[in-house]
């Protein structure tokens, strides 16, 4: 800092402090240092958990840096402890860039203690949210006790009602137009949520870029939906920035006393949960109900039970023979099962999606390749055959995938790395076909092939697949399903099947379930097939039955 700009900061009387993503102190005044009772080399390069102890960085400081960090500018009041003394403090926090990067937190600090105007700047700043001016979370718990109080004292002809509302493309909007844009948008948001209200409702900031509104009188519960329609209408009317029009995309989730809770903590539960309802559901507005209170404790139930499987070793890989022309197993098709107690045995689309929500799918996806891996070392002495594992998008596009299958393919050195295979279907290929193409490219060079499932039911050109560094496409079970019943399904499934066999590649065709699918396929050029006409999946002790008679399943 040169002397000139030194001397500004260190005569403010402000506390002012440049804090890294490490969180360590990197500039402190002079007034931050002496009102800590520190030397000044004792701050810098010393980490705001050292200076302030563990449990206040824990739970009062990271959060505010984190969200600053994170491109936000973060006001709030609180008290710190100074020595002996309690001190109300207004901190501001404001993203700091370098080269384009936030790289710190400019952290101002200014002591409301001692102002002449304290019980009204402390009400001000501690009930309202200092950027749109509406009542504040801390509010809105005072606030809706004393109504409920209310409502409860008025008898069984009084409803309440908690609205949260999620501006869903907020962020989106600051990083294309500007923070200072959308905090605007966010204010006059709340002051049209306000202007279609009656006097006796609410409003609130509740955090981030959620706002709640609070109708305190109602005589209908019936009446929250028409609310809800006229805010969205409201909401949804857009904002001229310059030459652009600003849309926001705003979702309501609302419950209602007492039919969806007496206590404030449990309506406002039920109203995030409608509102997190609204969001997975594309749904402008949804009301809390019985039946989306149960969806959630089966929800939170089964994410528990799926943590616990990988220690109670209760996922299990079935396989499915995949066949050649004279229908000898050239391979198979491991599938993950989930033997989840009184659930009983779960298939993937049972508990997958749940996994890729939580982020779990990454274990799951690395359990599945290193069990795939030792079943190859099991069966290779006995019998040639190669076993694929399926990949979600998530799993394909981690950066651990190359390291996970290095790691297998290493705890078993005596198996020929060909024999493990991955599929992934057309759709994951496309989002991002160069990534697609490298990432395909450094699995390969491991001596492990990627085969295209599902292949025809995606966007996939012809000319992108000529490029695909992939030898195996396996014809969604969709085409075969239909065969016995239009002759025209054959001449099309013919037809893709060519397409794909003048690239040079093979064909296996999926959902193979009847003779006579079998017979019409052998008429094609396809290599191979797939479905349960030769068997569904079954446990690696069934398949071994298989392959101990030799791999010939009948046609």
């Amino acid at each position: 800092m040169g002397n000139k700009y030194e001397y500004i900061v260190n005569r403010s009387d402000d506390f002012i402090t440049l804090i890294n993503r490490d969180y360590l102190y990197e500039i402190a005044n002079d007034t931050y240092c002496a009102n800590m009772g520190l030397d000044r080399n004792q701050v810098l390069s010393k980490s705001v958990a050292d200076v302030w102890g563990r449990e206040t960085f824990d739970l009062k400081l990271k959060g505010y840096l984190d969200r600053c960090f994170s491109g936000e500018v973060v006001h709030y009041v609180e008290r710190f402890k100074f020595g002996p003394e309690l001190r109300y403090m207004h901190v501001s926090y404001y993203p700091y860039k370098e080269g384009g990067q936030i790289t710190h937190a400019l952290v101002f600090s200014h002591d409301i203690t001692t102002l002449g105007d304290i019980e009204s700047r402390l009400i001000n700043y501690e009930y309202r949210d200092p950027l749109t001016g509406l009542y504040n979370r801390r509010s809105l718990e005072i606030i809706l006790e004393g109504e409920l109080l209310k409502a409860r004292r008025a008898g069984a002809d009084r409803f309440l009602a908690v609205l949260f509302i999620g501006i869903e493309n907020l962020s989106e909007i600051n990083r294309t137009h500007g923070h200072s844009v959308g905090s605007v948008l966010l204010e006059n948001t709340g002051q049209r949520i306000k202007e279609a209200l009656r006097q006796s409702d609410f409003v609130f900031r509740y955090e981030g870029h959620e706002l709640v509104v609070m109708l305190s009188f109602l005589t209908n519960s019936l009446d929250v939906a028409k609310v809800a329609e006229k805010l969205i209408a409201s909401m949804n009317t857009p904002y001229r920035h310059g030459e652009v029009d600003i849309t926001l995309d705003c979702r309501i989730g609302a419950s209602v006393f007492p039919v969806d809770g007496n206590d404030k903590e449990t309506l406002v539960k039920n109203a995030t949960l409608a509102l997190s309802y609204a969001v997975k559901e594309d749904k402008r507005f949804v009301l809390f109900d019985s039946r989306l209170h149960q969806q959630a404790s089966n929800r939170l139930k089964m994410e528990s039970e799926l943590r616990r499987a990988f220690e109670q070793e209760q996922f299990e890989l079935f396989f499915q023979p995949i066949v050649d022309l004279t229908g000898r197993i050239e391979g198979a098709e491991s599938l993950i099962r989930w033997r989840a107690g009184e659930r009983g045995l779960l298939t993937p689309a049972e508990f997958l999606p749940l996994a890729t929500e939580t982020g779990l799918i990454q274990l799951i996806g690395r359990w599945a390749i290193f069990s795939a891996v030792r079943r190859i070392a099991e069966w290779s002495p006995r019998f040639p055959l190669y076993v694929t594992v399926n990949l979600t998008a998530r799993e394909f596009e981690s950066e651990e995938l190359v390291g996970v299958i290095e790691k297998a393919l290493a705890q078993e050195p005596g198996i020929d790395p060909t024999r493990l295979k991955l599929e992934i279907t057309e759709t994951e290929c496309m989002v991002h076909p160069d990534e697609a193409i490298a990432r395909i490219n450094a699995i390969r060079k491991l001596g492990v092939d990627i085969l295209i499932d599902d292949f025809g039911t995606g966007q996939s050109s012809l000319a992108y697949l000529k490029i695909l560094p992939v030898d195996v496409f396996k014809i969604d079970r969709s085409f075969a399903q239909g065969l016995a019943d239009n002759p025209d399904d054959l001449h099309f499934l013919t037809t893709i099947i060519d397409l794909v066999k003048s690239r040079k590649r093979r064909v296996i065709v999926e959902g193979v379930s009847s003779a006579y699918q079998v017979q019409a396929l052998r008429g094609t050029t396809c290599d191979g097939f797939q479905g349960y006409y030769f068997s569904p999946p079954v446990p690696a002790e069934q398949f071994s039955f298989f392959l101990d008679r030799g791999g010939l399943l009948p046609l």
